[in-house]
């Protein structure tokens, strides 16, 4: 297969931008390649959302994947289903993930071959965040209870992604490509910068935080619809009255939530309720509307929820009671 190594290079992430174009626009000009590497691109993109490794690890295995691809003789002919089975074998084992796990994830999204593959979705259950590398080599910070889903054409003719959550990226920079992050009816457009959005699923709010670079606001709904952001902004997007405010902030009281930092700033109990509830997997249920009344403000860092709670007691007079449910295996927690 001619140009495997640059293919490989550029699905990894190791090519310059300059020569990344070139490669592409190669690619572009010949079907089999095209196909060829929409297939690896695959193999690659459902690993990117599963591993588990260090920054350093993956650069190493990047290397280690490059040599591999070299001693490998490749005959000069279009490549079978069962050949690029193969190079996600070699992806994996390279990676260090068995080979059956792959063919699960496979299995479990419902896929049959490799030309009916749509949709990747990665999830972080309530009580966990998770980093991932997308194809592109964009890094994705996804907080507790989130679902980010891309297609099979992400970083070949499209960057798409559809959140439902939260989520902070750090985009590789595409000037041919930009990156779109859709929630509800409302997208964020970028090149390359690094943000923060937040839109989990039964808010009326949507918001986006800028820490650097520029990105724009789109309205599915409303074509004329387009606010550009600058670093250091928020925009808190009402989805009922399709209005919108934009704030200047400290944008790290937004996005440290990704080293484990839990930040409230006057918030209001019902988001204070959201917010542990995701964390820490447990259920709040609040037996005196009195409650909500209470505004809070505190700063943690992988605290214990026992400590947040005593916190919030001591703050905002609210008492709280710890339950067990066993058949949900999970506490309840009874704010009064």
């Amino acid at each position: 297969m001619k140009n495997l190594k640059n293919i490989i290079d550029y699905i990894t992430g190791n090519l310059d931008a300059d020569v990344k174009r070139v490669v592409i626009d190669e690619i572009r000009k010949d079907d089999e390649q095209i196909a060829f590497y929409k297939k690896l691109k695959i193999a690659w993109a459902l690993f990117s959302s599963t591993k588990k490794m260090a920054d350093y690890d993956i650069e190493r295995s990047y290397k280690q994947l490059q040599k591999k691809i070299e001693k490998e003789k490749v005959r000069e002919r279009y490549l079978s289903i069962g050949e690029v089975f193969k190079y996600a074998a070699i992806f994996i084992a390279v990676l260090g993930i068995p080979l059956f796990f792959y063919l699960n994830r496979q299995t479990e999204q419902t896929v049959s071959s490799v030309q009916e593959f749509k949709y990747t979705s990665v999830v972080a259950d309530n009580g966990q965040t998770s980093k991932i590398l997308l194809p592109d080599s964009s890094v994705v910070w996804l907080n507790s209870g989130t679902k980010l889903t891309y297609n099979n054409g992400y970083s070949f003719d499209n960057r798409d992604l559809v959140l439902e959550g939260q989520a902070y990226f750090s985009v590789t920079r595409n000037e041919m490509l930009p990156l779109t992050v859709a929630c509800s009816e409302i997208k964020v457009k970028v090149l390359g910068t690094k943000f923060d959005v937040n839109a989990y699923p039964g808010s009326n709010e949507i918001d986006v935080v800028l820490e650097s670079g520029q990105v724009e606001l789109l309205n599915s709904n409303v074509e004329s619809f387009s606010l550009k952001m600058e670093p250091g902004e928020r925009v808190r997007y009402d989805l009922k009255s399709d209005e919108f405010k934009v704030d200047h902030i400290d944008t790290e009281d937004f996005t440290n939530w990704k080293e484990g930092y839990l930040i409230f700033a006057d918030s209001p109990m019902v988001e204070v309720i959201e917010k542990l509830e995701r964390k820490f997997d447990v259920d709040i249920e609040v037996k005196n509307n009195t409650v909500y009344k209470s505004v809070f403000n505190a700063r943690f860092k992988d605290e214990e929820l026992s400590e947040i709670l005593e916190y919030i007691e001591y703050s905002c007079s609210i008492k709280y009671k710890v339950l067990k449910n066993d058949e949900l295996n999970k506490s309840i927690i009874e704010f009064y």
